[in-house]
């Protein structure tokens, strides 16, 4: 998609109906970008706002032991994808405003902003290869069946856990306690913990 139309608000219902769970409105925002390619993420956050003003979506909170946040569609939301209605949404917003750097506008000194780049490009850098390491130590703490391990530096404990998730379809439908029990789904999850000393 390039440009916003009269179906947009449909296509994101539409969207998020196909997908198998839940998600919140970053994910969601992130899912969405990567399709349409020339939206930004704030741009979407907002269509979500305004469908949510509109009673199209509705915030849910999901998860036992834990809370967590997720979209999804409400009756009039199905209904709009049932009967492929058209929607109407303000885009206006997108197109109306300017923007000035930050450094035409005295808020923040260029060297500032660059090494501020630069810091979170050898992050990104960082981070992936951190994930690459804690994959690997993980993989072959789970093939020798190590819980822990320990040197002069860090303890490194693996342990697993469980999630515990609930369909879309029937969480969406505030089925009482003793059906969700029965319809429980449990997904194991190994998780790493590091403490640097």
């Amino acid at each position: 998609m390039t440009t916003f139309t009269n179906t947009t608000g449909l296509q994101i219902l539409e969207f998020i109906s196909r997908q198998k769970m839940n998600y919140g409105r970053n994910n969601l925002s992130k899912m969405i970008c990567h399709e349409w390619k020339e939206v930004s993420i704030q741009q979407v956050k907002d269509l979500f706002s305004q469908l949510i003003e509109l009673s199209y979506l509705r915030e849910m909170e999901v998860g036992m032991g834990f809370s967590m946040i997720v979209l999804s569609l409400t009756e009039k939301g199905q209904e709009a994808i049932k009967n492929k209605e058209e929607i109407n949404l303000d885009f206006q917003r997108f197109y109306s405003a300017t923007f000035k750097p930050a450094t035409d506008i005295g808020i923040i000194d260029k060297a500032i902003l660059e090494e501020y780049f630069h810091i979170k490009q050898e992050l990104i850098k960082l981070q992936k290869r951190e994930e690459e390491l804690k994959a690997t130590i993980k993989s072959a703490m789970v093939e020798k069946q190590a819980n822990e391990l320990h040197n002069e530096f860090m303890d490194i404990y693996c342990k697993k856990t469980e999630r515990v998730t609930y369909p879309k379809e029937k969480i969406e439908k505030y089925v009482p306690e003793d059906i969700l029990s029965k319809i429980r789904t449990v997904n194991e999850n190994i998780i790493l913990i590091t403490k640097l000393k």
